[in-house]
């Protein structure tokens, strides 16, 4: 035997096989019986497979870790170890993280992934990260004037405040810390990856949607850089900067800079003009990162928002009694350093802390108009760690790790004359301690990829004392859950793809909701006053669910065609509702939600069985919900609002190098929702519509770049929120000067 065939004969193959067998059991044990026991044995067998994988280093002859960065193996003299698992798009080649914490290729994961990669982000009309979610990923969205959005995936109801959501944003892996997805704008990105379908197995509450996973430019290599600025419609003026590169052979950076200024009204498609939607923001980003040696590398990174003015009309329904503005800010800042502990391990932690505030000015007293007056603040923070190791066997790989996360939120409302008065919610935090396994097995030579994990969570939520908050008393409560999740993909040699998982996910209750207590005094009609009392219940359970999807895919490089169906089924337990017994209302988990539907997406290059030297993409992606429902406390079900019944994008993308160009069509069906203007509060259905945009953009010179950007081509009249049309036909150009 030879002594590389004796080394093989390493600790691990006795320690694996059995790993493999519990692994699997245990997983689906786990998910059927959830049994507190089980979550013990899931964390102590975690602990133990990343102590094995730590004490084997010194005994593995693998060649080291296949899932090192792109850059890191550009930085590095010495010849690249071949990578596996690459996905290309347009030409470029990325690696997707957001499936499974760790870089793994979109075509080889079991999980729904799309990527919207650096040239679509750059062709698509729209400024915000939620115009690039429903115009690419056919995701529902909710967006009112004076930069407020959100968004809602796989049929969950679009939301865009609070620090509890169905869907989780991300930026580079971190929580993006925002509750209002417009504070995101689409500079400075290289990619955005959209992970559809359950991922509390990794990432906790709020993932029962899904994660969008905003990953940013990080340029290591040669400095290269831009200035540029923008003229449009609705008096709109843009300015922009940016660099980056290496500082030597051991440092490189990135600095960003933007300034957006809409300083004209809106028209909208009907040709009338809607006052108090002007608005000016202003971003920028800075990072710096290095090499420690031996494997080792830090980032330094931060981001910031500031949102100046920003006009909000209200409802139509009301003229502009109910108009305002607001003054938005958000900032972020994270450290990372990760490196090899060995030649099949890697080490990541990774630190973050975040803030969002938001200052609001109102034109109007309970309806009444009144000069403008500072009428309520928020002030949300978010701090937390994250601690990650990988480690690769073989080709299979194990991912474990450690966050903490702890946000706390602040209120503050006032009277018309300036003085504070007690705000509409309690200030509350929200801390969050949780440990996860991830593990990626590839059999049937690296065919067959089998995926599961688990994490499990502890909540500690509180209300907290509230200056000039009355009848209320500051309570904390606790909780803890436990979320699987497993899949399979198997690759054909004929280009055919089958994925297909099954997985758990939560979200918490509100501080209000558990820990929350306050009492308010009624009048009625008649003189008569009852004490009425909200209640929180702390014995609430998280509202949990169980997501099957399975899918198709197929693709031919040589044909330029790339497709994948995916159906859909969530089933939603324990949604929380409303109970009432006398003069107090409590809260309690007795609702349900059913969604199922069917994802889809096609690409076809003509340019590539044409044997072009450009590219002329046909695209196709879309989402259609066959049932989107929820309980009410009746215990009847009615359609889940704000959810439409399809919504399908569709367009044509050309590039050859000089000019390139994106026709885009957005089509969405009909949607619930209540009208709060009618007699009754009716539900009603919004008509469907179809939105076209236009980008065509020309590089001269390998320097100067021009981009003429035109929303809504045909001046559709169509909202997407009743009382809340969207803007009318609009134009913008842009100079760019690369470097």
């Amino acid at each position: 035997m030879s002594s590389v065939d004796k080394k093989r004969q390493s600790p691990d193959q006795y320690f694996i096989g059995p790993g493999i067998a519990f692994f699997f059991g245990f997983t689906w044990t786990a998910f059927l019986e959830g049994e507190k026991k089980m979550k013990k044995q899931y964390l102590l067998f975690a602990t133990c497979l990343v102590l094995l994988g730590d004490v084997n280093d010194s005994l593995a002859v693998e060649s080291e870790m296949q899932t090192h960065s792109l850059n890191d193996q550009a930085d590095s003299s010495s010849e690249p170890v071949p990578l596996l698992g690459i996905e290309t798009i347009n030409g470029k080649t990325y690696l997707t993280i957001t499936a499974t914490r760790s870089e793994s290729s979109v075509k080889e994961i079991p999980a729904k992934v799309e990527v919207i990669d650096r040239q679509m982000v750059e062709q698509t009309v729209g400024n915000t990260i939620t115009e690039q979610l429903k115009k690419n990923a056919s995701i529902n969205v909710i967006e009112y004037p004076g930069n407020l959005a959100g968004i809602g995936i796989r049929g969950f109801r679009p939301e865009f405040s609070g620090i509890t959501k169905h869907s989780l944003i991300l930026v580079n892996g971190r929580p993006a810390g925002t509750s209002n997805l417009a504070t995101l704008l689409a500079d400075n990105i290289e990619r955005i990856e959209v992970l559809k379908g359950p991922a509390s197995s990794l990432y906790g509450g709020e993932a029962m949607g899904g994660v969008v996973n905003i990953i940013t430019r990080k340029n290591t290599g040669k400095l290269t850089g831009m200035v540029e600025t923008g003229l449009g419609s609705f008096s709109t003026n843009k300015q922009g900067a940016a660099v980056g590169g290496a500082l030597g052979e051991r440092f490189d950076f990135d600095l960003t800079a933007n300034r957006y200024d809409q300083d004209g009204d809106f028209k909208m498609g009907n040709g009338q003009t809607r006052a108090y939607t002007r608005y000016e923001t202003q971003n920028g980003s800075a990072r710096i990162g290095g090499k420690l040696g031996d494997g080792w590398r830090f980032d330094l990174a931060g981001d910031m928002y500031q949102g100046r003015d920003m006009e909000t009309p209200g409802d139509i329904f009301n003229g502009y009694t109910y108009s305002g503005y607001a003054d938005r800010d958000r900032y972020g800042a994270d450290a990372t350093i990760g490196g090899k502990l060995g030649a099949n391990n890697r080490l990541t932690l990774t630190s973050y802390q975040a803030k969002e505030t938001a200052e609001n000015y109102s034109n109007s007293d309970w309806g009444t108009t009144v000069p403008t007056y500072h009428s309520y603040d928020t002030d949300t923070s978010w701090v937390g760690v994250q601690v990650k190791d990988e480690y690769s066997w073989h080709d299979h790989r194990f991912i474990v790790g450690v966050d903490y996360q702890d946000i706390g939120v602040e209120n503050l409302s006032f009277k018309r004359n300036g003085t504070r008065k007690a705000p509409y919610s309690p200030d509350e935090g929200r801390e969050n301690w949780a440990g996860y396994l991830e593990s990626i097995w590839k059999f049937m030579d690296r065919r067959l990829t089998a995926t599961a994990g688990g994490r499990y969570d502890t909540f500690d939520v509180k209300t907290k004392e509230t200056p000039y908050m009355t009848g209320f008393t500051p309570k904390s409560a606790d909780f803890s859950t436990f979320s699987p999740r497993t899949g399979l993909n198997y690759l054909f040699d004929q280009g055919v793809r089958l994925h297909t998982t099954v997985g758990k996910a939560f979200v918490p209750p509100t501080a209000g909701q558990l820990a929350g207590y306050s009492e308010r005094l009624v009048v009625l009609d008649d003189g008569t006053s009852f004490t009425s009392i909200i209640r929180g219940n702390p014995d609430l359970d998280p509202e949990s669910s169980i997501t099957y999807d399975a899918g198709v895919g197929y693709e031919q490089k040589k044909w330029g065609l790339d497709l994948d169906f995916t159906l859909f089924h969530t089933d939603v337990d324990d949604k929380i509702s409303t109970t009432t017994s006398g003069n107090t209302s409590s809260y309690g988990n007795s609702l349900s939600a059913e969604m199922e539907g069917l994802e889809s997406s096609l690409s076809f290059d003509v340019g590539a069985p044409l044997k072009w030297n450009r590219s002329l993409k046909f695209i196709v992606n879309s989402t259609h919900m066959f049932k989107a429902e929820e309980e009410l406390a009746s215990h009847t079900m009615q359609d889940i609002q704000n959810v439409a019944d399809y919504t399908v994008n569709y367009g044509i993308q050309y590039d050859d190098g000089l000019f390139d160009g994106l026709l885009h069509l957005r089509n969405q069906g009909g949607m619930r929702d209540t009208d709060w203007n009618a007699s009754g509060y009716p539900v009603i259905e919004y008509p469907s519509f179809t939105v076209v945009d236009l980008m065509v953009g020309v590089t001269l010179q390998g320097h100067h770049r021009i981009i003429l950007k035109v929303d809504n081509l045909f001046d559709k009249d169509y909202y997407e929120k009743q009382g809340f049309p969207k803007p009318g036909q609009s134009f913008f150009a842009t100079y760019r000067y690369e470097f």
